[in-house]
């Protein structure tokens, strides 16, 4: 259990540098790997012609069992069985064996657990032969049926064309218009295996083209299989090819038996660039792994089987055990919650115009990092005004927007470590702590009276109010103003509209603790982001919660009250600011700056900004938006950042932005992608606008509609 921001208060413990043992997953067992890694990771074995073996579609419990004692989990088997799936019908000759797989010889829950339901390959509904089509069409759909009625979770179809619109549109009606329990699994074969393959084209175009065609539909129901053969397809042995797989919902992973070769102990290995992409692919345990045997060897026994297996468990066995304590290393608190923080999707937050909760600030305080860069930066201030020739009585440090106070706490022992550091120039600092939330100021008396010594003088306000209340209160001016109002976009929860309030009372020679800030972006693919954000949806009692645009839900003639979306609400999704602990996406270009403010603001030039920030695309890929970062200089050489290239190690408090486009755009390595982004200003509040240019290397041009306009969908009140 995580110490509490109250418990490293009151027990003495807090210095700023505390960092909670916060516990890392321990590795299994070393008796129990192997037996944790049959029932963890799962292998099926793809029936074929060379497994077949007398009537086997009617001894699917003893064909299962054998299999079962060679450590795979499920088969793939056809689902019409053996004799239907694997004719080589004449395309004159439309008909076919019936399906002839009966249910009863498994309970309905073991079909469900241990079958993959193949679709016979000789279906081909993108047939140059019409009628054939017409033929493999009403095939497929008994065959679908047939899935159906066993209770099958999975579907199993093996794309042979380089286009499949039929296919596709057929797939597309069914996953939109059946109430189906199944998932599509779509294979690709190695390319040399599939037809019509033009000169450029890899797998994940191929793929990427085929679920456009099913509307990109969700990733639950419709996933990609990718094969690994003996001869592996450039895209997996380029990093940055590989790295695709990732943004997309991958259901399993396809080894064909020829990738294995033969070890010193005599035993079916898998080579080593093999297993390295089956590392990088495994995203998690719930990844699938199928074998397909493409040969006919004599000597091809049950033991070759099992040591196939092995093979693939042995190559990522340690994946997630590894993922899972490196994560726990980097992210902290988060890693030892059990909360699945990975691509959920958040608002951002507006604490200028909402007051935060008790659990939202304990969330904040989990992050020693950032406490103690503070701190050093405080130090760093403290050090400089101290080589003043005149020591000053006080130095008067006013804490904007304090929340419960983890920073008051950062700059009391600030002044701690300067003067046990400094005995001949001590420094005493006077403490004025600003907060808005009447919630909060009940936390600041208390810790002010418990933990501070009384130290602080607390003052419950918004900080833009600061100058009418300066007479009032008899304040003083400023030497250092420390703030901590920053979002995932650097400005976007008003940081420069909240501290250019204070600037009139501050000397000239005020320091501002952070000094600068600056935003950045990066293009990203992530079918999943562009899939969970077209997917959120408000329910009946829900329809009345303020949105994130402009307007404010109004009342009805029944009483209920409704948010009103402009645009709709399906352009509205759309059109808002995330915030994201990415996972499943991969970044197609360098992070580039965007907006960036300095502080004090003195000259008062306006927080209005507008920039196009231009992209050179890596990748072929599939443009869903843009990941946001920022960076900030706390003080001088003391700076905090969540910008990958110089992101702080180990901080945790804020996750990326995601700003989306309205629809994917097809990129190609060397493509430029121009963002165009505006941050707006009113005298209610602040907004952004965007919209992208494609410029192709052939000459075409592309330009999305513009976002956001006026904030009618996000919007940042003031």
């Amino acid at each position: 259990m995580s110490k509490t921001y109250s418990d490293m208060l009151f027990s003495g413990e807090y210095n700023g540098e505390v960092s909670p043992s916060y516990g890392s997953p321990s590795p299994p067992a070393s008796q129990a790997r192997e037996e944790s890694a049959i029932s963890r990771i799962n292998i099926g074995w793809v029936t074929t012609p060379f497994s077949i073996t007398p009537n086997i579609d009617k001894n699917i419990v003893e064909y299962t069992s054998k299999l079962g004692s060679c450590h795979y989990n499920f088969i793939c088997h056809p689902i019409g069985g053996t004799t239907r799936a694997f004719i080589k019908p004449s395309k004159n000759v439309v008909s076919a064996p019936i399906i002839d797989l009966p249910d009863l010889q498994l309970a309905n829950h073991l079909w469900e657990t241990y079958i993959c339901g193949e679709i016979s390959k000789w279906i081909d509904l993108d047939s140059d032969d019409e009628q054939f089509a017409r033929f493999s069409e009403e095939e497929l759909i008994r065959e679908l049926n047939y899935v159906c009625y066993l209770g099958l979770r999975t579907a199993v179809i093996t794309l042979k064309k380089r286009n499949s619109p039929k296919l596709a549109r057929l797939i597309n009606q069914w996953l939109w218009t059946k109430s189906v329990m199944f998932c599509f699994w779509i294979i690709l074969p190695p390319l040399s295996e599939i037809e019509d393959v033009q000169e450029g084209d890899d797998a994940w175009s191929i793929w990427s083209d085929f679920r456009k065609l099913c509307s990109n539909f969700l990733g639950s129901k419709l996933q990609v299989v990718v094969t690994i053969s003996s001869e592996l397809d450039d895209e997996f042995t380029d990093p940055n090819l590989l790295e695709r797989w990732m943004a997309e919902p991958l259901g399993a992973i396809c080894v064909n038996s020829d990738s294995f070769t033969t070890g010193r102990g005599g035993t079916a290995i898998l080579p080593e660039a093999h297993v390295e992409i089956m590392k990088k692919l495994w995203v998690n345990d719930s990844l699938r792994i199928l074998v397909i045997q493409k040969n006919d060897l004599p000597n091809f026994n049950h033991s070759l089987k099992s040591e196939y297996a092995d093979a693939l468990r042995s190559a990522v066995r340690d994946v997630t055990y590894m993922r899972r304590k490196n994560a726990s290393e980097k992210d902290g608190f988060l890693a030892a919650t059990n909360i699945n923080y990975y691509d959920v999707l958040q608002a951002p937050l507006q604490p200028l115009s909402d007051n935060l909760d008790s659990g939202v600030y304990n969330t904040f305080e989990q992050d020693p990092i950032k406490y103690r860069k503070y701190g050093e930066a405080v130090e760093l201030a403290l050090k400089d005004i101290g080589e003043h020739e005149e020591i000053p009585e006080f130095v008067v440090i006013y804490l904007l927007g304090a929340g419960r106070g983890p920073l008051a706490t950062a700059i009391l022992e600030a002044e701690k470590r300067y003067n046990d550091a400094h005995k001949g120039k001590k420094l005493k600092v006077k403490l004025y702590v600003v907060e808005k939330n009447p919630n909060a100021i009940v936390t600041l008396r208390f810790i002010n009276q418990k933990a501070w010594k009384n130290r602080a003088t607390i003052i419950e306000s918004d900080m833009r109010s600061l100058p009418q209340k300066f007479e009032e209160l008899s304040l003083e001016k400023p030497d250092i103003i420390v703030s901590e109002l920053l979002g995932s976009f650097g400005d976007n929860e008003l940081s420069p509209e909240c501290l250019d309030g204070v600037t009139q009372i501050l000397k000239p020679t005020t320091i501002s603790i952070p000094q600068k800030y600056t935003s950045y972006a990066a293009p990203i693919m992530s079918l999943y982001m562009h899939q969970q954000i077209k997917g959120t949806s408000l329910c009946y009692w829900n329809k009345g919660l303020a949105g994130h645009g402009r307007d404010p839900p109004v009342q009805e003639k029944d009483g209920t009250y409704t948010q009103i979306f402009p645009q709709t609400l399906d352009v509205a999704r759309m059109d808002q600011i995330y915030v994201v602990y990415l996972r499943q996406y991969c970044r197609i270009s360098e992070t580039q700056p965007v907006f960036t403010f300095d502080h004090p603001n003195f000259k008062n030039l306006s927080n209005e900004r507008s920039k196009m920030v231009t992209f050179e695309i890596d990748r072929r890929a599939d443009l869903m938006g843009f990941a946001g970062y920022f960076d900030l200089i706390l003080y001088k050489s003391v700076m905090l950042s969540i910008e990958p290239n110089t992101a702080t190690p180990g901080m945790i408090s804020w996750f990326p932005a995601v700003i989306p486009l309205r629809e994917l755009f097809r990129v190609d390595e060397g493509d430029k992608v121009h963002f165009n982004i505006e941050r707006k200003v009113d005298e209610q509040g602040v907004w952004y606008e965007w919209f992208v240019q494609i410029e192709k290397k052939n000459g075409e041009k592309i330009e999305s509609e513009r976002q956001n306009p006026n904030g009618e969908s996000y919007f940042m009140r003031k």
